[in-house]
């Protein structure tokens, strides 16, 4: 069981997301865009969405104090530079939405090897 935090992901989305892991009984936590990266110390893998100002920046800072810490940003609409400056900034991966459940189960299993179905 992974500690997922989605941070300011839109609604319908984190709906999504939490559909589909919580079959895997994955603990889901909707965190305000405001969070701090100590906040973060439970985190397993975060995926966050909103303004790409606020999930650089809180990118960066994690990068900083937590470099291995999964962290996938969710766009309702997908930018070409958006998607660069995320992943230059160390995003683990950039997906936009609609997500398909074999798409969310795929970044849960290459961000978490160890939480694999029928894994550890």
């Amino acid at each position: 069981m992974a500690n997922v935090f989605l941070i300011d992901v839109e609604q319908t989305i984190a709906a999504q997301i939490s559909r589909v892991l919580a079959v895997e009984r994955h603990r889901i936590e909707q965190k305000s865009r405001n969070i701090g990266v100590r906040d973060l110390t439970e985190a397993d893998i975060v995926f966050a969405g909103g303004e790409p100002s606020q999930y650089l920046s809180l990118l960066r800072r994690v990068r900083l104090e937590r470099p291995a810490l999964p962290f996938v940003v969710v766009a309702r609409i997908p930018e070409t530079t958006e998607w660069l400056d995320a992943l230059e900034a160390g995003a683990t991966d950039y997906c936009s939405s609609p997500l398909e459940p074999r798409q969310i189960h795929w970044l849960m299993e290459s961000a978490l090897p160890k939480y694999r179905v029928g894994g550890v």
